[in-house]
């Protein structure tokens, strides 16, 4: 047989599982890198001595066009040529999307499989672009793409719910957060969010697991981006309980934001979360320990030499609120060394921070910091401003940290 048919050959495959509806088996055979695709180029070669028929070959309709720019992806790609193998995957994206609006529910597999294909053509093609000097627009590119394939899912009018499209809105939002958050468009996930939230989806729950845990995920560390840290904690919470117990990555993916919110809390990681996850331990393990122990030199320190670290992923600002409970604790234990006296002067807190090895606090400075400490109810009581003294409250001047966080929620 010859190149020319046996491309016709495969392509007559693809109108046969499009006539049938099979999801499952047409999502195997339009992967970039499936057995089945691998076959038929190694069939054309071994037929002509090269992929030339790829390149003759004329289409006559939507399915022989999205399999003859399918192969033509994969010859690229097998050549390593990604630039070129990610424009012919777009143009079998697009016509897979001309069919799609005529298919329901059982063409969002192959949707979902041909959208992970051009994000990560999208991302080589991107490195060699660079690699040449040249402009890096293809992710971008693909993520206007993929999105008009979410807008389709999430906007279906199928009466029928169970045959809708609907049900791959959630897969296809999660794989565009990936992309907005690569691209660094927060606004863009924002929008997305509201987009769903007003629209006429099945409630989440409905979903698999799988896209439930995810945008959970990604809502949370929005929300944690946001300095929202309740719906943060709130999503983050879902995603780790409902995260597969050994999906090691991602249950730490979570872990390195939700930490610093319980951290926030005053609930300190324990020593066998450490144990289990070294990177949590190597990032928040000595600011948990300082924090406690109102060791604000350590922490102060700690917190300076990670900070690009914390930086990056985006937990910086949530550690520098957690610096109110190391001064807390700092205040709290020159309260036990002045005999819990109810008026603690400035001067006292003032050498208290210098035996900590704080350095030499101006005055003004200590007022500062107790007048912020009585303010977020981490110290109950009032400033003498005339008589240099803070004036504490005789029952419980310095609540429990956990209080005082749920009070101020």
């Amino acid at each position: 047989m010859s190149g020319e048919g046996r491309l016709s050959q495969a392509s007559h495959k693809f109108k046969m599982l499009n006539s049938k509806k099979d999801s499952v088996e047409f999502a195997q055979i339009i992967k970039i890198d499936s057995q089945y695709t691998a076959t038929v180029l190694r069939d054309i070669w071994t037929a002509d001595g090269s992929w030339d028929a790829l390149l003759t070959h004329q289409f006559n309709s939507v399915i022989t066009e999205l399999s003859l720019m399918h192969f033509r992806a994969a010859a690229e790609f097998c050549q390593k040529r990604f630039v070129e193998a990610y424009e012919y995957q777009l143009s079998s994206y697009k016509a897979f999307l001309r069919a799609f609006s005529y298919m329901d529910r059982w063409g969002v597999y192959p949707l979902l499989v041909m959208c992970k294909d051009l994000y990560l053509l999208a991302c080589r093609a991107d490195c060699q672009l660079t690699e040449a000097g040249q402009p890096a627009t293809k992710l971008e590119e693909a993520t206007r793409a993929i999105n008009q394939g979410f807008s389709m899912c999430m906007t279906d009018r199928e009466p029928v719910l169970s045959n809708s499209r609907k049900w791959g809105t959630y897969h296809l939002a999660n794989l565009l957060f990936a992309l907005y958050l690569r691209q660094k468009a927060f606004n863009m996930c924002n929008s997305m969010i509201r987009g769903i939230k007003t629209s006429e989806l099945p409630a989440l729950d409905q979903f698999p697991m799988g896209d439930q845990v995810t945008f959970r995920y990604y809502r949370g560390l929005l929300a944690f981006q946001g300095e929202d840290f309740a719906a943060a904690k709130e999503d983050l919470v879902f995603a780790l309980e409902h995260c597969h117990r050994d999906a090691y990555r991602n249950r730490a993916r979570i872990l390195m934001r939700l930490t610093p919110i319980m951290m926030i809390e005053g609930i300190m990681p324990q020593s066998r979360l450490f144990h289990k996850y070294p990177p949590i331990m190597a990032l928040y393990g000595g600011l948990a320990r300082a924090a406690v122990q109102g060791d604000l030199r350590t922490f102060d320190a700690i917190l300076l030499e990670k900070e690009w670290q914390l930086a990056s992923l985006g937990t910086y600002l949530a550690v520098e609120y957690v610096r109110r409970i190391a001064v807390r604790q700092l205040l709290y234990r020159i309260y036990l060394i002045d005999g819990k006296n109810s008026r603690l002067s400035f001067e006292r807190v003032r050498i208290g921070f210098w035996a900590a090895g704080l350095g030499d606090v101006c005055i003004l400075e200590i007022e500062s910091m107790l007048a912020d400490m009585i303010a977020a109810g981490f110290i109950k009581g009032y400033l003498s401003h005339d008589h240099g003294v803070a004036v504490l409250s005789k029952q419980q001047p310095f609540p429990p940290i956990k209080s005082v966080l749920a009070a101020t929620k």
